[in-house]
C-alpha cells in the first residue's frame, strides 16, 4: 500500500500520545492568546489534524473559543480515567465534530456524544490527500460550518 504524504507537525511528548488523545490546541479568548474553556471541541486522528487546526483559525476569528483534541488512538483514550477524559473532552463544550478521512460512522461517533462529523465516505480512490479531502468536503470551511450547526442547536450544542 502506498501512503500519500501528509502535512508533518512538530511531535508531541510521547506520554501525550500514550494516553490515546490530547489537547492539541487549546482554545483562546481573545486575540491576546489567553486560553479559556472552549465552546467548541474538534477531534482529529492523524492526517485530520491540519483540517481541524485551521477550521479552528477560522472560528477563533468568528470568537468562537476552539479546541483542537488530536485522538491517535481512541482505544486508548477511552482506557484513562474519567478525569482525564473530561478534561480533554470537557462536558461543557456546546458542540463537538470528529474530523476523520475515514467514513463519518467510525469510532470518532462512538468517542463522544458527537452527532457532527466531518469524514470522507468512500474507498478505492487515488489522488493527492489535498485533492481527495477537497472533492470529498473535508475542509476547513466544512469543519467550521459543522461547528457552527452545533452551536446554533442552542445549550448543549450537540450533546444528547
Amino acid at each position: 500500500m502506498v501512503r500519500t504524504p501528509l502535512e508533518t507537525l512538530a511531535a508531541p511528548a510521547a506520554d501525550r500520545v500514550a494516553r490515546g488523545g490530547y489537547v492539541l490546541a487549546e482554545a483562546e479568548a481573545d486575540a491576546g492568546g489567553g486560553s479559556r474553556d472552549p465552546d467548541v471541541v474538534l477531534v482529529a486522528g492523524g492526517g485530520e489534524v491540519p483540517v481541524a487546526l485551521d477550521a479552528r483559525r477560522i472560528l477563533q476569528r468568528e470568537g468562537i473559543a476552539t479546541r483542537v483534541v488530536a485522538m491517535p488512538c481512541a482505544k486508548w483514550f477511552h482506557e484513562q480515567d474519567p478525569a482525564y477524559r473530561d478534561a480533554v473532552l470537557p462536558p461543557g463544550a456546546r458542540a463537538t465534530v470528529s474530523v476523520g478521512a475515514g467514513t463519518a460512522l467510525g469510532w470518532y461517533q462512538l468517542l463522544c456524544p458527537a452527532r457532527e462529523t466531518v469524514g470522507l465516505d468512500g474507498a478505492g480512490a487515488f489522488a493527492s490527500y489535498r485533492a481527495l479531502y477537497e472533492q470529498g468536503g473535508l475542509t476547513a470551511q466544512r469543519v467550521a460550518a459543522a461547528a457552527r450547526a452545533g452551536l446554533a442547536r442552542g445549550p448543549g450544542g450537540n450533546r444528547p
